[in-house]
């Protein structure tokens, strides 16, 4: 299904209203920008977005700033993804004892990094150690295990949780007689 461009939905509207407000029609409007009718309409009705460049030229003529042209745009929308049980899953690791999978795509735009942990019995991540700052969040879904930070071992039933500063050296291991199934958020992104 094919999604309406957020900033587009936005942005065209506050064109409109501010070019009627100024009593300029949409061929004056494309005179004074020198960008064509079409696209112009195509911008006001949300169809496409355009450039800066040429958001420039349509602010200028509308009498205001850019800042004031995109002031309240809500950019929060763009910033939505979703990814359905049947989108493929991006594989950052793998071996014989595990599995990591991105739960999303972008991961250098995103402040936190979803990962869906699968490990077979026995199976266990290889030892881990993040640079200072980066928070990790470990949650199983399915089995036990246990995480082991630096000396101490925490062990996790399903939906119990553990936060910790992933700068400490970390293994997870599966503890239980089936495969385990982890939900892990790692913030910022690292992998």
């Amino acid at each position: 299904m094919a999604r309406k461009n957020p900033i587009a939905s936005q942005l065209g509207p506050r064109i409109r209203q501010l070019r009627r407000q100024k009593k300029i029609t949409l061929i004056e409007l494309s005179k004074a920008t020198g960008i064509a009718q079409a696209t112009l309409s195509r911008i006001e009705t949300g169809l496409m977005v355009g450039t800066v460049r040429s958001h420039q030229k349509i602010a200028e003529t509308l009498g205001v700033s850019l800042a004031q042209l995109y002031d309240q745009l809500d950019t929060r929308r763009g910033q939505i993804r979703y990814l359905s049980a049947s989108d493929s899953k991006k594989v950052a690791a793998k071996t014989d004892e595990m599995k990591c999978e991105l739960l999303t795509h972008e991961i250098s735009k995103k402040k936190i990094t979803p990962l869906l942990i699968t490990l077979n019995q026995r199976g266990k991540t290889q030892r881990e150690q993040s640079e200072r700052g980066v928070e990790k969040f470990v949650l199983p879904l399915e089995g036990t295990i246990v995480v082991q930070l630096e000396e101490n071992e925490y062990p996790l039933k399903p939906y119990e949780t553990l936060y910790f500063d992933a700068s400490l050296p970390h293994v997870i291991r599966n503890a239980g007689a089936k495969q385990a199934k982890i939900f892990c958020a790692v913030s910022p992104p690292k992998i």
